[in-house]
């Protein structure tokens, strides 16, 4: 006698496990909600910097000198006419000169100048020793002005003795501040006059001095164009072209200089050069990179998200924000879903006059846009998270009122459920075991969605300011104190939006991938 084999059909929880598996973007997005809420759970001790006080005050807890991220020392060189150079003692009195002091200062130390920056910008410090002048650029938090700077001259002529009368051609070359180099005259001429066209563009304030604490009015073509001037007219003379005679005897020096940079080109007339002389100062470096260590400071390997506009770690910021944003979001949609629930389910499986009142409620709820609803609530209860929360609830609750009193509309009229009705199972019995556990797939799924919608509505609202403390984590509000503050930086604004885009879209897709898998008519 053969026995049939009985044949078990996949029970409903597979089902939708092997379908909801199929939704590849689904499960990335499940992956992405569930490490956004464990960074919520876990923010303070995943926080590396408190994110209420400025990490400068958090430094020496750390071992971190903070003067290593604001200054720095640049070696100075004085470069003589036989190549050597002299450094330390040997250079003597120098004057530093910074155009912006707002962004950078410099002080003379030991062979060095040390330079710290004070505010983002950039700018450039100005090195002199009596005839000679040298420039280099200070970019601070990576606030680059794109313009490059002439640092040195160099000037040279045949190595040789003249004689009284002889005549020889200086020839000129301009090193920049990018490294490259400028030659000849005409080439000198072009860049100092470009440049004196971009520091006569620069605004004026309404008290008649420009942005870097200095007159602002166009400089003089003999401060900016390229000069001659003979230091010893008794031994050479100099012509506007660079033409040099020799009219003596001795060693004669030759100051050539253009836009404010100066060299000295030494002659020798009918005697030998006995002595080398200074002929140029030599920055270590043409340009000096630096972090404004006490406000927006640029991402980078201490803060990956830079600082905000009182130094607070942005990154400490957004994790400990995920857990205040979270809870905006879950609760909010909690309440809004259960409310909504109850009240669909009374409005669809009764009907009559009961179903006509919470209709008309929710159609004069929907009548509002979300947003100004939210906002409407907020002006009403003042601001602050639990008032958040309730006021995104109650635009949320419309919402499921309609979805569920759908479902029960259409769940009611089943067989089962008129078979439970005909032989006298209370009503409430019948609404909690027959017909919600049909609108359990649809409320999930828009539960799911609903979520990414609420935390947007709540970072709006305390973008807009009605979230209380301005100065808490919270994302809205860490967008909107950057708006005011950091207006040409972007790293203060881009990383909490970029938190509340991905979370936001982790949500939805989530929730598209929850429908997909709950829909009977989906095939595997």
């Amino acid at each position: 006698m053969m026995q049939t084999k009985e044949i078990k059909s996949p029970s409903p929880f597979r089902t939708f496990l092997k379908k909801f598996g199929k939704q590849r973007v689904a499960v990335l997005s499940l992956g992405v909600v569930a490490v956004i809420v464990f960074a919520g759970m876990l923010a303070p001790w995943l926080a590396p910097f408190d994110p209420h006080r400025p990490v400068t005050d958090q430094y020496q807890a750390k071992g971190i000198e903070v003067s290593q991220m604001t200054s720095t020392s640049i070696p100075l060189d004085l470069v003589m006419s036989d190549g050597s150079k002299k450094s330390g003692s040997e250079l003597g009195q120098v004057s530093l000169e910074s155009e912006d002091r707002q962004i950078a200062s410099a002080r003379k130390t030991e062979g060095s100048v040390l330079v710290n920056a004070s505010g983002d910008g950039s700018t450039t410090i100005l090195v002199s020793r009596g005839d000679l002048a040298s420039r280099f650029k200070v970019v601070v938090s990576d606030q680059d002005d794109k313009e490059v700077y002439l640092s040195q001259l160099i000037a040279t002529i045949p190595k040789q003795s003249l004689q009284p009368g002889e005549t020889v051609k200086a020839e000129v070359a301009g090193v920049l501040t990018d490294g490259s180099e400028v030659k000849g005259f005409d080439q000198l001429i072009a860049f100092a006059e470009k440049d004196m066209a971009v520091e006569a563009s620069k605004p004026v304030s309404t008290d008649g001095f420009s942005n870097s604490g200095f007159s602002n009015s166009p400089p003089s073509a003999e401060s900016r164009g390229l000069s001659f001037e003979a230091i010893e007219p008794g031994v050479v003379n100099v012509s506007e072209d660079g033409t040099i005679q020799a009219v003596g005897s001795g060693i004669g020096k030759i100051k050539v200089a253009v836009d404010g940079i100066s060299t000295i080109l030494p002659i020798a007339v009918n005697v030998p050069m006995s002595e080398p002389v200074p002929i140029r100062l030599q920055p270590g470096e043409l340009q000096v990179d630096l972090i404004n260590g006490y406000k927006h400071q640029p991402p980078s390997s201490l803060h990956w998200f830079g600082t905000d506009h009182q130094n607070r770690d942005i990154l400490s910021r957004v994790l400990v924000g995920t857990r205040e944003t979270l809870l905006i979001g879950f609760v909010s949609v909690a309440i809004g879903a259960a409310i909504g629930t109850v009240l669909g389910l009374i409005a669809g499986y009764y009907g009559k006059w009961m179903d006509g009142l919470i209709t008309r409620f929710t159609d004069v709820l929907l009548a509002f846009p979300g947003i100004l609803l939210a906002i409407a609530v907020i002006a009403l209860l003042g601001p602050g998270i639990t008032n958040i929360i309730f006021a995104v609830a109650v635009f949320t609750i419309p919402i499921f009122i309609r979805i569920v009193r759908g479902s029960a509309l259409a769940l009611k009229e089943m067989t089962y459920v008129e078979a439970a009705r005909s032989i006298g199972v209370r009503d409430s019995v019948i609404i909690m075991r027959h017909i919600f556990p049909g609108t359990m797939s649809v409320v999930m799924v828009y539960l799911t969605m609903r979520i990414g919608t609420a935390i947007l509505i709540g970072a709006s609202l305390s973008f807009l300011g009605l979230g209380g403390d301005i100065t808490a984590p919270e994302w809205g509000a860490m967008l909107s104190a950057a708006k005011d503050n950091s207006r040409n930086l972007f790293h203060p604004t881009f990383f909490p939006g970029l938190a509340i885009v991905i979370t936001v879209l982790s949500f939805n897709l989530l929730g598209d991938g929850l429908r997909d898998a709950l829909d009977p008519k989906m095939k595997d």
